[in-house]
């Protein structure tokens, strides 16, 4: 499913590039040296091996990361790491067994715990997926908290659990009025209960991003503004709706559907 691809992405990439680029490091094997420090040492090899991995070169990114796992094998660093590594090279269980070991050496590292929510959520494990998004959100300063709503609240609708799928989108737009993926989905769920008013709003935010290309049309959000235009009366913005659902998305679902 595209928007779980989505999700899963826009949550790995962000937290491994902010791991990366911390510090310039070689791009060899070699090692660092005997005498460097081993916290210093522990955190190159981490980070080569990251950035091997977001080269796509797993298997040189073995050899630094075990180097690292040599020097403290309960760094959550290096077992996040790992479990990157081996979630890029589709072996869940052992995927699975690093980020949980990420989390008990570091139970505070909000942003493994969002990234093994993301990774549990792509392997349909949406129950367990959704208690990691919680325990995230928890987080009051977390940085990227917004998303982890907005995440939480799609995972919710994976289990069909819609109230709390739309109070998470709501946290989300508290948190931050530009997540459009929130915005989008708060106002489809007000509509179908039949809070018109209140998906009109969220609708006309959605499209101020889309204004500002901060995000992009969907056959979703057209679809919908037909359908709030429809409500109200509104034949012109109806027309330009339906026009642009036309235009873009011919061969949509939501195009077939909405000339029923």
């Amino acid at each position: 499913m595209n928007c779980k691809a989505q999700l899963i992405g826009k949550i790995l990439c962000g937290t491994v590039l902010a791991l990366l680029l911390a510090a310039c490091v070689t791009t060899d094997n070699k090692r660092f040296g005997d005498n460097a420090d081993e916290g210093k040492a522990l955190q190159q090899y981490t980070e080569l091996g990251l950035r091997y991995i977001q080269q796509g070169k797993t298997v040189e990114a073995r050899r630094p990361l075990k180097r690292a796992l040599e020097i403290n094998d309960k760094s959550p660093d290096v077992h996040h790491a790992l479990a990157i590594l081996f979630q890029k090279e589709q072996e869940p269980a052992l995927a699975d067994e690093h980020f949980l070991k990420a989390l008990r050496y570091g139970p505070e590292r909000t942003s493994y715990r969002n990234n093994y929510a993301a990774f549990l959520f792509g392997q349909k494990r949406y129950a367990e997926a959704c208690q990691q998004f919680e325990k995230a959100g928890e987080d009051t300063l977390y940085d990227n908290r917004s998303a982890v709503y907005e995440n939480l609240g799609v995972c919710y609708l994976e289990l069909g659990r819609k109230e709390e799928a739309l109070t998470s989108f709501e946290r989300a737009i508290s948190i931050n009025d530009a997540q459009p993926r929130a915005l989008l989905e708060a106002s489809l769920l007000h509509f179908e209960k039949g809070n018109l008013k209140t998906s009109a709003k969220y609708h006309a935010q959605y499209q101020q991003l889309v204004r500002f290309r901060f995000t992009s049309n969907t056959p979703r959000n057209l679809a919908l503004g037909v359908k709030l235009a429809r409500s109200s009366g509104d034949k012109n913005q109806e027309a330009s709706y339906m026009l642009m659902l036309k235009n873009m998305f011919p061969d949509s679902d939501e195009y077939r559907d909405i000339q029923k």
